[in-house]
């Protein structure tokens, strides 16, 4: 039987592997997680050979060597990733034979780490391994005592007990019946490193424990499934980033164009647009200091430039790099010091969020975002929007 299950195990690892290609195709723009917690019952295999030799020579029966578990899971993470939670279970075999009765329990319990190679809104394919361990506890009754003085008299049970070590790699395959009930099939093999008996405290010399063998277990899970746009999550970080901070209706409608434009793409900045993102950077700087000389070959010769008025130093409409020279060479000197919290890049757009920081003590701190575009290296068009 022993041999049966394992030869299961490893077959079953083998099979799964062409599975990973079921992990969504669209994993660039979605991301699917999942949450599942449940009961599971098992059966584990293990070697008492040596311990039912030595309760036969001292008339006790042996224990079988199939052990039904009971316990239980969960644990979270996304297909085409990894998954994080706990794993535990345990049993109890017994023996009776003439009065005298034995009794092993084993608890084992760990970490459950997991890569989830495939999958869909209705299934999971997983390859993982639970590190823990766990004890072993070995109960014996010698005798049943006729009175109250005779079991003090001639104590009746003795308990040996002997603690391990533990890694279980496994394979497990899920289906979802319901979007929040799934049926889970674990099939293990588990390894131990088992340390010495132990009898009220103190190690003892016994016999050999082999704990290693294969574990089969079937739970009911509930949780879900669920899949989100990568486009949802990065808006909601952004909110989280952008804090309390608040827009009018034209700012807003601004940077939500340039998010949607930007979740089109890759998530990673490309080399053009981390250069576009310093461009922006550098004309700003140069614009709230006064800097035209640094600022006049970063503008295209046909740049426009809408700046509110009272947001910043300059303000106006301007079409064309002289005009918008001119007119910031006109504007009143910066009483603030312009700061820069969040760059935010596309293709051929980035958007700065920024702060004023006023120059005398107390004053009152603005806030905006300025939105840019690129062309040929060179800014084309900006627009300034304040809270």
């Amino acid at each position: 039987m022993k041999r049966m299950l394992w030869i299961v195990v490893v077959a079953s690892l083998f099979i799964g592997l062409p599975f990973a290609g079921l992990a969504n195709d669209d994993s660039e723009r979605q991301i699917t997680g999942f949450g599942f917690g449940g009961p599971m019952i098992g059966l584990f295999t293990l070697d008492l050979a040596e311990i039912n030799e030595v309760l036969k020579n001292n008339d006790y029966a042996p224990l079988a060597e199939q052990l039904i578990t009971f316990g239980g899971g969960g644990g979270a993470g996304v297909i085409g990733g990894f998954s994080f939670g706990g794993t535990g279970w345990g049993g109890s075999l017994n023996s009776h034979q003439e009065g005298k009765k034995a009794e092993l329990s084993l608890g084992f319990g760990g970490m459950d780490v997991a890569y989830v190679v495939g999958g869909n809104e209705r299934s999971l394919l997983s390859i993982g391994v639970v590190l823990g361990g766990g004890e072993v506890d070995l109960k014996l009754r010698d005798h049943f005592p006729v009175s109250f003085e005779d079991a003090v008299a001639n104590p009746t049970t003795t308990t040996l007990s002997r603690g391990f070590l533990s890694a279980e790699p496994y394979i497990r395959f899920q289906v979802q019946p319901l979007m929040w009930l799934g049926l889970k099939l674990h099939l293990g093999y588990v390894f131990t490193l088992p340390g010495g008996w132990e009898e009220g405290g103190q190690e003892i010399s016994g016999p050999s424990l082999n704990l290693t063998g294969p574990f089969v277990g079937i739970s009911i899970t509930f949780g879900g499934i669920g899949t989100a746009e990568v486009k949802e999550m990065v808006e909601d970080v952004l909110k989280e980033a952008l804090g309390e901070t608040e827009f009018d209706e034209a700012t807003c409608a601004a940077i939500k164009a340039f998010y949607e434009k930007r979740c089109g793409s890759e998530l990673k900045p490309s080399a053009e647009e981390e250069t576009n993102a310093a461009l922006v950077q550098d004309t700003l700087l140069a614009m709230s200091v006064g800097d035209l000389d640094t600022l006049e070959p970063l503008l295209a010769e046909d740049i426009s430039w809408v700046s509110p008025e009272g947001l910043l130093p300059w303000s106006g409409t301007w079409v064309g790099k002289d005009a918008f020279l001119a007119g910031l060479a006109a504007a009143s000197e910066a009483e603030a010091s312009l700061n820069i919290d969040r760059v935010l890049t596309s293709e051929d757009e980035v958007s700065v969020k920024w702060h004023l920081s006023p120059a005398k003590e107390g004053g009152e701190i603005a806030y905006g975002v300025t939105v840019c575009r690129i062309e040929e290296g060179k800014i084309l068009s900006g627009r300034d929007y304040g809270n």
